[in-house]
């Protein structure tokens, strides 16, 4: 209705051209869900479930603060993460995508004196998941953050895991990374179905294949926006297709903070 309005007035001349050229999104009728943020948690758009599964979500667990369009939500202590059905929403067996920015505004780090806590090399670190599957016997799929296993490293590592998929444990893939604290990133993970790449800030920075697709049938039937104190999230989005690098890339500049 809004963008069949906006034609009519270019017609008569009401409008200049650039003003709705500005209005076009030629990955809007990709999105299968979108979560803005912007004062609430509820999503924007979705074409499954919109229903948050989990979660008493108590307002003093989280607040809205600045984002890079409107606002957008920071986890706050004890946060709930946010679970929606996988159903319509997002199929890992077909071409897709996910996107969105965060700020580590105040997240857990390491610091040089953060202790080794045991002989495990990961009993010293600190996660911080950003998307997931919820978990399933069969297998799940989890892209998150994590403090290097070795005490005293500021780098932080990002990792796509597969956890429970023995057939899929090579497909794991990780790097180290450095992110600025308070500072708005933007990150996506796309896919064919076979072939998964992230992208940080427009860049590629992990790539890995998969054996086979992984159907619904094998994974838990929510994906979950993982809620982290200190962690802030704006512009969530599910694409029904796999965006190019350059089209992920062209999501980054659109709104870069560093440009406004």
């Amino acid at each position: 209705m809004k963008t069949a309005a906006l034609t009519l007035m270019l017609a008569a001349g009401m409008i200049p051209n650039l003003f709705f050229a500005q209005e076009q999104d030629p990955l809007a009728e990709h999105v299968a869900f979108h979560l803005s943020f912007d004062g609430s948690l509820d999503p924007d758009q979705s074409r499954g479930s919109n229903q948050i599964i989990v979660g008493n979500h108590d307002k003093s667990r989280y607040e809205f603060i600045r984002g890079i369009r409107g606002k957008a939500v920071l986890g706050k202590k004890n946060v709930q993460s946010l679970r929606f059905k996988i159903k319509d929403n997002v199929d890992f067996a077909k071409p897709g995508s996910v996107a969105f920015w965060f700020n580590p505004v105040n997240w857990a780090v390491q610091t040089p004196d953060t202790p080794n806590q045991g002989k495990t090399q990961w009993k010293q670190t600190k996660t911080c998941g950003f998307f997931a599957s919820t978990y399933h016997s069969s297998g799940y799929i989890v892209l998150q953050r994590q403090t290097s296993h070795v005490p005293g490293n500021m780098k932080d590592v990002l990792m796509l895991v597969f956890p429970c998929f023995k057939d899929i444990r090579k497909s794991n893939v990780g790097k180290e990374l450095e992110f600025g604290r308070d500072t708005w990133h933007h990150m996506a993970m796309t896919w064919d179905g076979l072939k998964y790449i992230v992208y940080v800030d427009g860049r590629e920075v992990l790539s890995t294949l998969v054996p086979y697709k992984i159907s619904s049938d094998k994974l838990g039937d929510c994906f979950v926006i993982v809620m982290n104190e200190g962690l802030a999230y704006d512009e969530f989005t599910i694409y029904d297709r796999q965006l190019s690098a350059a089209e992920v890339a062209g999501l980054f500049q659109k709104d870069n903070p560093l440009k406004k």
